[in-house]
């Protein structure tokens, strides 16, 4: 999700989150230390920095607030079927783990509007399933939120805090429908739309104000939100896969990125591709970007904007890799060379971009 400050998304399971996600099972064993060096721009990137060691931990989403009020969020797994959320915090000289409560649960979002005004989502395990997850940082402590009662089998999958009294969820409803859910300031409401219908579920949401939201639903679909009402807008018209990560500037200035449909490349056949989507206020238009190993499946899965010339994706091919936009071309930058996965991506005005995943056993985050 995105606000002026911050933005961020979250996991999806489009059909284009299936390819990537099958690409993460097949590089699981043995696969990344054969990885290719990547062609990149010199003297741009990200780099791992400090921060505790958790084991058998991941992070999957971050929020920069501030450059000194940095959140990452994922999971620890405690045992055979058990996993505990795990936050973590930067404060302006380090990183440190921020207790959550215990309930056998996994974080897969955050969004903050203000260092007293934090949002976590995700999903607590009961029984034989899994119930939709939202807790809050009020400056103090990370607490459970009551939310409406859900279908058995929804999910949430992003989250956007463009204000104190504003925040949005979205996900899948029951499984196969839209969710969006929003928070006045005093509680959490279910959102409908004639817009939503038809919609097999939200995945990415960005919010550049509390006036100019946007959500991605079935791949290739977005919905807006203009601050009275909501509208479907059709992405780029593809043969196969869709966007499913967002990150908005301004009205007329949207990045998404996700699965593309590829085209046979340099003798190897049509794997899919990473791919980059703008909306420039009218329309969404495929932008040209690289695709780092066309003998296999590339995918994107999480963009942050700076500002209109600095704009950073990551994503997956041999091994975890980053794109980087100058407000001309997108181009491969460096990524550190191990990591396990990288995922959950946001950015500020001022300048600073965290990533956060697995490294070694432990989540790992990576800043620029």
């Amino acid at each position: 999700m995105r606000t002026r400050r911050n933005r961020q998304q979250a996991a999806k399971t489009s059909p284009s989150r299936r390819v990537q996600l099958a690409v993460l099972a097949s590089l699981a064993v043995g696969t990344l230390a054969a990885a290719p060096v990547l062609a990149s721009k010199q003297g741009t990137g990200l780099r791992v920095v400090p921060s505790p060691f958790v084991a058998n931990s991941s992070l999957a989403a971050s929020s920069v607030i501030a450059s000194n009020d940095i959140w990452a969020v994922g999971s620890v797994t405690t045992g055979t079927s058990t996993t505990e959320t795990l936050a973590e915090h930067f404060n302006g000289t380090g990183w440190s783990v921020v207790p959550t409560p215990s309930l056998n649960a996994s974080f897969t979002g955050v969004a903050g509007a203000a260092e007293d005004d934090v949002w976590a989502i995700g999903s607590q395990a009961s029984r034989k399933s899994e119930n939709p997850l939202i807790e809050h940082w009020n400056g103090t402590s990370w607490s459970v939120v009551s939310t409406p009662k859900l279908p058995e089998g929804s999910q949430l999958r992003g989250v956007a805090a463009p204000a104190t009294n504003d925040a949005l969820v979205v996900g899948f409803s029951g499984g196969s429908g839209a969710l969006v859910e929003h928070w006045d300031g005093t509680s959490w409401t279910i959102v409908s739309s004639p817009a939503f219908e038809g919609v097999s579920g939200v995945l990415g949401i960005s919010a550049d104000s509390s006036s100019d939201v946007w959500a991605l639903g079935g791949g290739q679909s977005s919905l807006h939100w203009n601050g009275q009402s909501w509208s479907r807008i059709p992405t780029a018209r593809l043969r196969f896969g869709g966007v499913d990560a967002v990150s908005a500037l301004s009205p007329t200035n949207v990045w998404a990125v996700g699965v593309g449909p590829g085209v046979p490349t340099g003798g190897f056949s049509a794997h899919p591709t990473a791919l980059v989507e703008h909306w420039n206020g009218t329309n969404w238009s495929v932008v040209p970007s690289p695709n780092p190993a066309p003998q296999i499946n590339n995918s994107l899965f999480s963009v942050a904007a700076v500002s209109a010339n600095d704009v950073w994706a990551v994503g997956l091919a041999f091994g975890p890799f980053t794109e980087h936009w100058d407000g001309t071309s997108w181009s491969i930058v460096s990524t550190p060379s191990g990591l396990n996965a990288l995922g959950g991506l946001s950015a500020a005005a001022t300048g600073t971009v965290v990533a956060v995943g697995k490294e070694n056993n432990s989540g790992v985050i990576l800043s620029n």
